[in-house]
């Protein structure tokens, strides 16, 4: 007997539906399970047979044969024993073909037939709902994640037999609850606020256009100078998700299996790998391939402290998703793509003792410091925006509290709005994220202020990626001051941060 039930597979961070075919036929006892499947989906086979028989069904002697469809796409996970093992039942006669139309199936199962959670629920029910599937049955410890869709019916099942009486009786008399509800996590309430920082206003300033706009950054100062404290304050003044972005994000985290209880993020996220990071770690990869530290600071900030410690070759492979916003990983099954879109805060020391240009106390030669910022190879240097000195802290005399997050916050929020409103229907969501284009559309300075950043060109030698980068900085900090207009100004601080801590790369290194 033949059956069909569906199901859903990840490519990325998006799914497409799957029908597992199930035949049963006279023949050789065996169970085979075919349609381009990685090793742990190959071994449903020996899960199923085990739980089954634990749950008290014996399988028939026969041939079996489990086919994942479409066949020539990849799968992988073990999100395909609950549907295979119910095609089983539909196939050995246990249950009617009738009793699953139009329910997707999901979960590994253990050998005793408990449900167990899989990764990336999230994107598969999301594609279930959007092409008119009315229910899925997932493991309970999916089923929060999964009911952020609301166009769809959401059961959570702890066992195998749930799931049988459910399709022979009802939901209600197996025990099955309708998920309910949305569940938020918006990543804790943190202490972590600009206020706790005395001093350090032009780097604080630096902090809030780089919010307002979401623009790559970097910190170049002595230890203790501060720089860890404002990089981990930057997600206080930034902008909650939109519900689009929540969704975006919530799903990369899914395939991650990363979701808290099913929580979906509603606050940017913020990821601090460590400088021994490996280049899979950072953007991504494995044998299974999955999202690295650059998708899950997708929308929100990937702070690098001790920049120059990070492996040169690693450092590099950030060229691809600042430029692109996105991270290709190439298999021989195909390429996968994963979003990137993130906010670069790196951090450093000036030189190996941490004290350059303090003549008095560093203890570097030429040739050290030429070779320690040396790590940080020039295309990544041209790819950020904010190049900032933060110099060391005066703890000598009382300093007075700065401004609180919230305040800070409000003014981006109001530049946020003045930059909505110009983008219209384009798109963009930030000042940052406008191409060499839009740049030269919405980016538009006075007369003065063009002629300002003609001799930074000049003075500078700077390239033309650099060129925009100060032009879209200028619009941001205009748009702070509520003005319309890229004036004198606003472009003579976008060059001074970009061009501020240059110093710092004319030991041969090459401009910022």
């Amino acid at each position: 007997m033949f059956s069909t039930i569906l199901s859903g597979a990840i490519y990325g961070i998006d799914s497409y539906l799957v029908q597992v075919e199930v035949d049963v036929a006279q023949g050789l006892p065996c169970m085979e399970m075919i349609g381009c499947l990685s090793r742990e989906a190959g071994e449903a086979k020996q899960r199923i047979r085990v739980a089954l028989k634990n749950t008290g069904i014996k399988i028939p002697p026969a041939r079996i044969t489990i086919n994942l469809s479409p066949a020539d796409r990849h799968k992988s996970g073990t999100a395909f024993d609950l549907p295979a093992a119910i095609g089983l039942l539909v196939s050995m006669g246990v249950l009617k073909t009738e009793w699953t139309e139009g329910i997707l199936f999901a979960g590994e199962l253990g050998l005793n037939g408990e449900l167990k959670g899989v990764k990336g629920i999230l994107p598969v029910v999301k594609t279930a709902a959007e092409t008119g599937v009315p229910a899925c049955i997932v493991p309970k410890e999916n089923s929060g994640e999964a009911a952020v869709i609301s166009a769809i019916k959401v059961y959570g099942a702890t066992h195998i037999s749930q799931v049988i009486l459910a399709l022979q009786k009802s939901p209600e008399e197996a025990g099955l609850e309708l998920a309910k509800g949305r569940k938020r996590d918006e990543g804790g309430k943190t202490e972590a606020d600009f206020s706790e920082i005395a001093g350090q206003e032009t780097v604080k300033r630096a902090a809030e256009i780089a919010a307002a706009g979401f623009h790559h950054m970097l910190l170049i100062g002595p230890p203790g100078s501060g720089k860890t404290m404002i990089a981990r304050r930057l997600p206080s003044i930034l902008p909650s998700l939109s519900e689009e972005e929540s969704l975006e994000v919530s799903a990369i985290y899914s395939v991650c299996g990363r979701l808290k209880e099913g929580r979906i993020l509603e606050k940017r996220p913020f990821l601090a790998p460590h400088h021994t990071a490996t280049g899979a770690s950072l953007i991504g990869g494995g044998r299974v391939p999955m999202p690295g530290a650059v998708s899950l600071a997708h929308r929100g900030v990937l702070f690098l402290d001790e920049l120059p410690e990070f492996n040169r070759n690693v450092l590099d492979m950030l060229r691809q998703p600042l430029e692109d916003k996105r991270e290709q990983i190439a298999r021989t099954y195909g390429t996968i793509e994963y979003p990137s879109d993130f906010m670069l805060i790196g951090a450093m020391n000036p030189c190996p003792c941490g004290h350059y240009p303090d003549e008095r106390r560093c203890v570097c030669s030429e040739n050290d410091i030429r070779k320690y910022v040396g790590r940080i190879s020039g295309p990544i240097l041209d790819r950020i925006d904010l190049c900032v000195e933060v110099p060391a802290m005066d703890i000598s005399g009382e300093k007075k509290r700065g401004e609180s997050s919230a305040l800070i916050r409000e003014r981006i929020m109001r530049a946020r709005r003045m930059a909505q409103k110009r983008f219209g229907q384009t798109g963009i969501r930030f000042n940052g994220e406008m191409n060499g284009v839009e740049t030269q559309r919405f980016c538009i300075p006075d007369r003065e202020a063009n002629k300002q950043l003609q001799q930074a060109v000049k003075a500078f030698s700077l390239s033309f990626r650099a060129y925009h980068k100060i032009l879209r900085t200028a619009r941001t900090i205009a748009d702070l001051a509520g003005e319309e207009k890229i004036g004198a100004g606003h472009m003579n601080e976008a060059i001074y941060y970009r061009t501020g801590a240059a110093s710092y790369w004319q030991r041969g290194v090459g401009d910022v």
